[in-house]
């Protein structure tokens, strides 16, 4: 079925352009977990499930954000809202896992604040709804690692 479209809104398309294919984005999140994943499963394999499930997370964000852009007649490519593009140079490349944990908490408790934000500041209810479905993935993203963190620590 066909989704309707939503009307337009330049300030909302670029927030969630931002969210979608900036630099600290859920595209980029994604590509971020995806390689912590594919290096746990080489050193350790025992928690490359958890960052498996994240980055699963991630990409649901990432397809919840190209329908909306696509229904508000914006743009799902790769880049910021000011056109700056997506690229690896977006990953952290840290290989020390006890790093790589405390690093994805920053991470995602930042992106919690910010989507909880950018709920504040749209109106419109089908924006709101979907931007609570990709909160509550990067909550769940964030009590993931929290707690393979403390199994990690108690190894």
């Amino acid at each position: 079925m066909k989704e309707k479209p939503i009307k337009s809104n330049s300030y909302y398309e670029g927030l969630i352009q931002n969210l979608y294919g900036g630099a600290e984005g859920c595209f980029s999140a994604f590509m971020h977990f995806f390689y912590q994943h594919n290096q746990c499963e080489v050193f350790y394999p025992e928690y490359s499930c958890c960052f498996e499930k994240i980055y699963q997370l991630e990409l649901e964000n990432c397809e919840l954000l190209s329908k909306v852009l696509l229904r508000m007649a914006g743009d799902n490519k790769y880049y910021s809202s000011s056109k700056k593009f997506l690229s690896g140079y977006n990953i952290d490349y840290v290989k020390n896992l006890d790093k790589i944990f405390l690093l994805d908490i920053e991470f995602l408790e930042l992106n919690v604040i910010e989507i909880k934000n950018l709920i504040c500041k749209i109106d419109d209810l089908e924006i709101k709804k979907m931007l609570k479905k990709v909160l509550e993935n990067k909550k769940i993203s964030l009590k993931i690692v929290k707690e393979n963190y403390l199994q990690f620590h108690e190894n």
